[in-house]
């Protein structure tokens, strides 16, 4: 009688456990490089997850990797995950997205920090979905036309070699001229190369504008100290950058696009088809100020624009 009692009860665990497999999700990170603005996606996206019911060690498994800016380690990541099957994979910034997409056209993907789908040729696979971080180049020209209204030249740093940053560029470069303002480019490939390509805008440029590129942004403080040495104030696309010393940017929030990520997440877990889901682009920008950053680059900000910061505008 006690065996018959004790297989019982081994049988109810097993249902159990069996039960709770069949009930648990599991989500797949994979992220380019370490990054505040990545970094605060990627964690907003799994406080919302919870927040709505989704609870690592619960009913959710979540796995993240991060390649460290290597691309060819991004595309290890991308086979990882794939090998996973997860339900969703979440991919943060252009280079993982594409390695992933290369890596699977039937698992769901979820993008993030991706300012240009077409140009990196996401919008042609049925599985991927996301959210931009686009910024209108019009408003960028317009904000520093704001705090220096006799600029003339801007330079422009980015990697030529992404695609993002490639159509960022040229976007730029057509609202700057019809702005009647002349554009500079200074192109790298890696980071190491940063501060040396700012150094050939030194003398040629009023202010310098940084697109949300990673390459870039991951040397940031090597063009801060640039900017500041020879007065060139730094302007950028990603709010970020102005809590490290640049004077000024429009962006995303980047916890409220963690929120979005986590309900296109939870559509596709609750069945919504890709196909409804469209591609989003954010909502609302920021605007973020430094006058210290500002004063150091011998620049000072409209009062009305440090207005406009503190309304929320």
């Amino acid at each position: 009688m006690r065996s018959i009692l004790s297989w019982t009860l081994i049988g109810f665990i097993w249902c159990g456990i069996d039960a709770f497999a069949a009930n648990k999700v599991q989500i797949a990170v994979g992220q380019i490089v370490e990054h505040p603005a990545l970094d605060m996606l990627r964690e907003s996206l799994k406080e919302n997850l919870k927040e709505k019911g989704y609870t690592e060690g619960k009913n959710l498994k979540w796995t993240y990797e991060n390649a460290q800016g290597n691309s060819s380690t991004a595309v290890q990541i991308s086979h990882k995950l794939t090998s996973l099957e997860p339900n969703v994979i979440v991919t943060l910034s252009t280079p993982m997205t594409q390695a992933v997409a290369t890596a699977t056209n039937k698992i769901p993907i979820v993008f993030g920090a991706v300012s240009d789908p077409v140009a990196a040729k996401l919008t042609g696979h049925e599985n991927v979905t996301g959210l931009t971080d686009f910024v209108p180049p019009a408003q960028q020209i317009r904000l520093i036309k704001k705090i220096i209204p006799q600029v003339k030249t801007i330079g422009l740093i980015f990697n030529a070699g992404e695609a993002n940053s490639q159509r960022q560029a040229q976007a730029i470069k057509l609202a700057a001229e019809q702005e009647g303002i002349k554009v500079i480019e200074a192109q790298v490939s890696k980071s190491s190369e940063v501060s040396l390509a700012t150094k050939t805008l030194v003398g040629k440029v009023d202010a310098i504008l940084l697109p949300t590129d990673n390459t870039v942004i991951t040397a940031l403080e090597s063009i801060i100290k640039i900017g500041n040495h020879y007065k060139i104030p730094v302007f950028g696309s990603d709010v970020d950058i102005v809590r490290r010393g640049a004077i000024a940017a429009y962006g995303v929030d980047w916890r409220k696009s963690g929120q979005t990520l986590a309900d296109i997440v939870i559509s596709i877990l609750k069945g919504t088809p890709l196909k409804e889901i469209p591609i989003q682009n954010p909502q609302e920008l920021v605007l973020r100020t430094n006058q210290k950053a500002a004063e150091k680059m011998g620049i000072n900000i409209p009062k009305d624009l440090l207005n406009q910061e503190n309304s929320g505008l």
